[in-house]
């Protein structure tokens, strides 16, 4: 035995010589954040060897995490020496799948290894599933990605905690039942009486939803078990099969290992349990060995429960139970906020520091989420300047989107930066970049994509020079050899960048059209990438996103040997749209201030730590689930609540040695006024050293007005954010005001300049696609007076053809039946109580006089004359039912819903272009609404109130747009809780 094992126990305390020492029988450790549990439990393994003699292949030590088996191994073969690399240390998945699953293969009924379905590949499988069946609701026209990484959570749970998908059924319908038998689902008042409640039914609506659920579960599994595959939780759970039915293969296990050492047992799921259960649970005093912290359970979403934490003790009877209590981390201050934050439920030993140091907690209120990061930012410069490296600092933040948010903000001040595994490559602008040129070699005709790439910063163009030219022209139609040849022309918009990108493009579509994926990967990005680099920083992250597009594009070749450049950009657009996360292939990942979740940090420590954005509306907010769960299945998925919060805030601040600050802002970037986290707000001041946002406002300015502006960003040839708004002061007159451009400008106003001023071309989505064939086939009923169904069909499939030529034929078949189905509820229904005068799809524009620069214009879907001489006019709308509720309500501005403007848009048209003519009735059908829905038609005469609100804001858009006021218009748009960021936005931020 090496001499450092002795010098290392030396050094122990009692409690853990006590956990060191006690190498027989089950032992549990409760073992607090710095407490040194990875010591223990390599000295545990050493005392094993030098007071038995159990061989090092005999004991066998499981983690969760790779990182976790690396610091492990390390930690013996310093303390042990040579014996210490044989002991067996691997994560659960991986003992699992080499020691039981690779050798036992043929037991679970495979002819073949089994071969492991990655992340990336998962992702084709559950596509496939999705395109190949009709679904009604998990995969909605709209946004048919949109309940991908629920699917996928929901079913890893339901399998970790090994529930089948007909036990799920089973669990639903007995849901179903219990609820329409349940008294209190009855309502007691009103016309209701007697009936189920409203929410009862909505509540029953979404358990029969779930339904398809369950059927997809079924195909999933069907599926993988006809290809040989097995996902990430197949792998425990058919560990645990091999040792619950096969006794040879249990002996196997127990026999090879005689001591078993689990860490981080907080985190065990159900299954995970149930294999230690399976294997040991008969034996007498089993010499297994389980360590944790209950304050740090925050992977509820992977199925770990504190429940299984304490199951052990339960399982394994006579279990001694130790508590590690002293840190060697934090300082006091940083312990006892700790403390109070948050008490073990299984020992009531406190956490006492080791460390001397006055450890300060600063708790800071500022005016906006940016001022928080660039307030960090400036304490992590002070922190360098004193001597820290930066990697000794860390900027905690509660979602990736902040994560991404913030990096941006650090390295805009000069900071250099690492968000290790937290950001994505779809994340990264130079990857965004590099995908459009792929996109062009591989589609040199895409309008979309030559257009987008005139405004990037790899073309090298002035962007005032692109946004004028693409105002000049027609981007719909825009070429290659356009952008070639506008250099001959007479301009003063900087024609000569512009043909020197089109030459480029010319060139590489030439060159690269043939060559293979990976070739065309490597070159395209050395020449538009890495060669373009203009300083060190950005060569190493041009070259970190070529080199993992080159990874992904071997990979890809390897499942698929006869690729296409498109078949890769089509896999890459699909893992995008599903949100997979692709990890940044980093050459250096761990230099510079780590920025990552809450969540991430759990198992490192810096000396410095912020934590960021702490206001109770962020920190509490979940996520909106699609799927209604049965009470039974419901208590084995996270949901969070205060405990959950409590967690991952204490994982948190305990990751801090010296200093820790926490921050949160006043209101967000639209005004709504937020509140800090109760569970902070409720602590004891004397923890804290606050400062009110006035207070931290001022210190930022002590820095200089410079602190708010960024390094970087500057857009390329001197254009400034001024000469963009004169450019549209003086051409915003010569866009039609439409209520679509209306809608579009208060949503976002750079929404407005892509889509209305410069009308950049864009791929239509399957909804707006699908929307445009069913008004097609009724203005071809309409004029034609032809109700035939082959007739209507055949011209939903032109339309759908000519709209969306990306769609599959799966796709088309479906979109085709739910077009001619929504033309079918128009023809039985509204379509008989048409008046004998009406126009179809007619179009109306005014100039009025109170606006005499602009001009009105709208396209009524179906005008009629009524009988006592009145207007009615009809909007038609595909997609989800709108109550009248939403149709009605004002927004967070005092404005028009969408819906409502447009209707006001109607009748303001008819009575501008047709002089005063009033209109007395406007509606909205929605086409696709279920049989008898009330909802379906919604009626009104606009009141000169809603003509007002709409001349108001053709008033401001005026205004805003003459003035150039309307580049500092906050954008309202609406993510609908999926938290993402608004896409015109992020193409403007090169303005910002």
């Amino acid at each position: 035995m090496a001499t450092r094992f002795e010098e290392e126990y030396k050094k122990l305390n009692k409690a853990q010589k006590e956990a060191v020492d006690t190498i027989e029988g089950p032992v549990m450790v409760v073992a607090g954040p710095g407490t040194g549990k990875t010591q223990v439990l390599a000295l545990r393994i050493g005392n094993i060897l030098k007071k038995t003699d159990t061989a090092p292949e005999s004991i066998l030590c499981l983690t969760f995490t790779n990182s976790g088996v690396r610091a492990m191994q390390e930690r013996l073969q310093g303390y042990i020496g040579p014996e210490g690399s044989k002991v067996s240390v691997s994560t659960f998945h991986s003992f699992a799948l080499k020691h039981l699953i690779e050798k036992h293969y043929q037991l679970l009924g495979f002819t073949i290894e089994p071969k492991i379905l990655s992340d990336e590949e998962a992702v084709f499988l559950v596509d496939e599933i999705l395109h190949e069946h009709d679904w009604q609701h998990i995969r909605p026209r709209a946004k048919p990605e949109m309940y991908f990484s629920e699917l996928k959570q929901l079913i890893s749970v339901l399998k970790r905690e090994r529930i089948s998908s007909e036990e799920f059924l089973r669990s639903l319908e007995e849901e179903i039942i219990y609820i329409q038998n349940d008294p209190d689902s009855i309502s007691s008042r009103g016309e209701s009486k007697g009936k189920l409640k409203k929410e009862v039914e909505k509540k029953l609506e979404s358990l029969e939803r779930t339904k398809e659920v369950v059927e997809f579960f079924r195909l999933y599994e069907e599926k993988k078990i006809s290809l040989s595959l097995l996902d990430y939780d197949d792998i425990l759970e058919n560990a645990v099969r091999l040792v619950e039915e096969f006794e040879d293969v249990r002996a196997d296990v127990y026999e090879n290992y005689q001591y078993v050492l689990v860490d981080e047992h907080q985190d065990s799921s159900g299954v995970q349990n149930s294999f230690l259960k399976a294997v040991w649970k008969e034996v007498e005093k089993p010499n297994i060995f389980v360590v944790g912290d209950d304050r740090q359970l925050i992977y509820g979403f992977s199925g770990a429960s504190l429940s299984y934490f304490e199951e052990f003790s339960r399982i394994f009877q006579g279990t001694k139970l130790i508590t590690l209590t002293e840190s060697y981390r934090s300082t006091a201050p940083i312990l006892s906020l700790a403390e109070d934050l948050l008490q073990s439920s299984m020992s009531d030993g406190k956490l006492l520091s080791n460390i001397k140091g006055k450890g300060e907690i600063h708790l800071s209120e500022y005016a906006y989420p940016r001022d928080e990061i660039i307030g960090a930012g400036m304490y992590f410069k002070k922190k360098i300047e004193e001597g820290a490296k930066p990697e000794e600092c860390a900027l905690l933040v509660p979602r990736n989107r902040h994560v991404r948010s913030a990096i941006g903000i650090l390295e805009g001040m000069g900071l250099k930066t690492s968000s290790g595994k937290d950001v994505s490559l779809f994340d990264i602008p130079e990857a965004k970049s590099f995908l459009r040129i792929l996109g062009i070699v591989a589609d040199p005709v895409n309008s979309v994509l030559l257009a987008e790439s005139l405004l990037d910063k790899t073309s090298g163009i002035d962007p005032l020079s692109a946004h004028k030219f693409l105002k000049g022209t027609n981007p719909k139609y825009l070429s290659i050899e356009e952008i070639k040849s506008f250099g001959s022309r007479e301009s003063l918009f900087g024609g000569g960048s512009i043909a020197k990108w089109g030459e480029s493009l010319e060139k590489i579509v030439k060159d690269f059209s043939n060559e293979s994926v990976e070739r065309t990967v490597s070159m395209v990005g050395r020449e538009f990438l890495i060669d373009k680099a203009e300083n060190h920083e950005e060569l190493v992250r041009n070259s970190e996103v070529v080199r993992t597009f080159i990874h992904l594009a071997e990979l890809f070749r390897q499942r698929k040997k006869d690729a296409r450049l498109s078949d890769f950009l089509a896999y890459l657009a699909r893992l995008d749209s599903y949100g997979s996360h692709i990890s940044l292939a980093t050459f250096n990942g761990e230099a510079g201030i780590q920025v990552m979740t809450l969540h991430r940090s759990k198992g490192l420590e810096y000396k410095a730590v912020w934590v960021a954005h702490m206001n109770e509306e962020i920190l509490m907010s979940e996520k909106r689930t699609s799927f209604s769960m049965p009470e039974k299945i419901k208590e084995h998925i996270k949901e969070r609540d205060v405990l959950a919060a409590k967690r991952e805030l204490y994982v948190a601040i305990t990751r801090a040695k010296e200093f820790c600050g926490i921050s949160y802002v006043r209101e967000d970037y639209q005004g709504r006024e937020l509140s800090l986290a109760k569970i902070i707000s409720e602590l004891p001041e004397n923890h804290f050293v606050k400062k009110s946002a006035e207070e931290t406002g001022k210190e930022l300015l002590s820095f200089g007005p410079e602190v708010y502006v960024p390094t970087e960003g500057v857009p390329a040839g001197g254009s400034t954010i001024v000469e963009l708004q004169e450019f549209v002061r003086k051409n915003y007159s010569d866009t039609k005001v439409s209520v679509t451009l209306l809608n579009n400008f208060f949503e976002c106003p750079w929404k407005w300049y892509f889509r209305n001023f410069l009308k950049l071309p864009e791929m239509k989505s399957k909804s707006l696609a699908l929307g445009s064939a069913v008004h097609e086939a009724i203005e071809f009923v309409l004029n034609s007076k032809s109700i035939d169904e082959k007739s209507i069909e055949k011209k939903i499939e032109e339309c759908l053809i000519r709209e969306d030529a990306s769609a599959s034929p799966a796709e088309r078949k479906k979109m085709i039946k739910d077009g001619a189905k929504a033309v079918a509820n128009f023809i039985n229904g509204f379509y008989k109580t048409i008046s004998k005068e009406y126009l179809s799809e007619r179009p109306l524009s005014f100039r009025d006089s109170r606006f005499p620069n602009l001009l009105m214009y709208g396209k009524i879907d179906l005008s009629e004359k009524l009988e006592d001489g009145g207007v009615a006019v009809t909007d038609f709308k595909t997609g989800s039912v709108k109550t009248k509720g939403m149709i009605e309500k004002y927004d967070d501005e005092g404005r028009l819903s969408v819906y409502m403007r447009q209707l006001a848009m109607y009748s303001y048209l008819v009575a501008g272009a047709e002089k005063g003519k009033e209109v007395s009735l406007s509606r909205l059908l929605y086409l696709e609404a279920p049989a008898g829905d009330r909802n379906g038609v919604y009626s009104t005469k606009v009141s000169m109130e809603n003509i007002d609100l709409l001349l108001r804001d053709i008033t401001e858009y005026d205004k805003l747009l003459s003035s150039g006021e309307w580049v500092n218009r906050p954008c309202h748009f609406n993510s609908f809780g999926k938290n993402e960021e608004c896409e015109h936005c992020k193409m403007a931020k090169i303005y910002r």
